[in-house]
């Protein structure tokens, strides 16, 4: 099998970039997990005979041995590589699989290595029954396998391929890859999708639309969340951009509104938490009518001295579990005056919701759900 290569040196080591088809490359891995979960004195064996069987219905070749790297294949992230792969008009994955191979057995091959190592730019004459081991990428190589065997034909995968490395060096080349290399803030993500033309498909749009809605909370002095929204997940402010948009996300597909012009969502985000800023000035950031210098003040002293987890991600987490509710009930009240609405049903809050925690109740959803399910009953909603 004739492959083409670029040869690439860093700090001495040799390793080596090519391209596969997708259909020719499918034949010659095998997927390869450290194996834990079979185990005879357990009784997790059914359960994992069953996940080997679900990897086989994908036409998934796979061997369990006691020394390798990979993690154990998680097949909804694997499914959602195929659909994206199939479904999106203009998707591709350009990033690079890494691969090892076994070539102590290929005398014919071994006799040529030395000769690849020499040339800059060549081809690799691969044996119709070599097999390469996953370094990195089992996922995306498994959600490409799975895909159509018609796109199998077009897509080509490229890959990096190392040469007779040890256990021992695979795991400690996938502990530096997914370890040490920091991850992609999700707020930038966020960001950038604001970037991205002509896509359609609804989840894209939806978040491209809640975006310039953050955009707008953030940049626009009457806003109630006025420099509150840290922008790319950093700087100053009292939740993430990504947290933002995550949660209003939810909150606007639970509220049935996702289809709302951007306009329309804008406004009653605007009123709801105004409502919540006019009848809880103690314990939210910024005070309308206020000067910048003023309302910086107050939001160290908000958030920093008094703690008041309001907009924070405790309290905001939990008044965005609570929207969709009162949205309805605002709904159903027909009052053209939004703001009204809305301040009349969050008024019912006050004096019998304290935001200021107590003996380091800590984070997350279920505390989120904790404030959630307080304010619900309160307002009987």
């Amino acid at each position: 099998m004739k492959t083409p290569y670029i040869r690439v040196i860093q700090k001495g080591e040799v390793f080596f970039i090519t391209k596969f088809k997708a259909r020719d490359l499918k034949k010659l891995v095998h997927f390869h997990v450290r194996d834990p979960y079979k185990d005879p004195n357990s009784n997790i064996d059914n359960k994992y005979d069953k996940y080997i069987e679900k990897l086989k219905s994908k036409d998934i070749k796979f061997k369990s041995r006691d020394k390798e790297v990979q993690r154990r294949l998680t097949l909804g992230r694997v499914n959602e590589i195929k659909d994206f792969i199939e479904n999106e008009s203009e998707s591709f994955l350009p990033n690079t699989v890494i691969l090892s191979v076994d070539i102590t057995d290929e005398v014919e091959f071994e006799n040529h290595y030395l000769e690849y190592e020499e040339n800059e730019i060549g081809y690799f004459n691969f044996d119709e029954k070599v097999e390469f081991m996953i370094v990195d990428g089992q996922h995306r190589l498994a959600g490409i396998f799975s895909a159509k065997e018609e796109l199998l034909e077009e897509i080509e995968i490229p890959a990096v391929i190392l040469f007779n490395t040890s256990i021992s060096t695979a795991a400690k080349l996938f502990a530096d890859i997914n370890g040490k290399v920091k991850p992609v803030n999700r707020s930038l993500i966020y960001d950038l999708y604001q970037e991205i033309e002509d896509i359609d498909n609804q989840e894209y749009e939806l978040i491209k639309k809640i975006h310039s809605i953050c955009k707008k909370f953030y940049e626009d002095p009457t806003s109630p969340l006025f420099r509150q929204i840290k922008m790319l997940g950093i700087g100053s402010g009292a939740i993430s951009q990504a947290f933002f948009v995550d949660y209003v996300k939810k909150a606007l597909k639970d509220a049935e509104m996702e289809d709302k012009n951007i306009q329309y969502i804008f406004e009653h985000l605007f009123y709801y938490f105004t409502a919540f800023q006019n009848k809880f000035p103690d314990d939210w950031p910024i005070v309308r009518g206020k000067s910048h210098d003023y309302n910086k003040k107050h939001s160290e002293y908000v958030l920093k001295e008094r703690k008041s987890q309001l907009v924070k991600t405790n309290g905001f987490g939990a008044i965005m579990l609570l929207f969709p509710l009162v949205y309805k009930a605002v709904i159903e009240d027909g009052d053209n005056d939004l703001y009204f609405s809305y301040l009349n049903i969050i008024s019912k809050l006050l004096g019998k919701i304290d935001w200021v925690p107590k003996n380091n109740e800590g984070t997350g959803k279920k505390h989120q759900t904790i404030i959630f399910n307080q304010m619900r009953g309160i307002l009987n909603l």
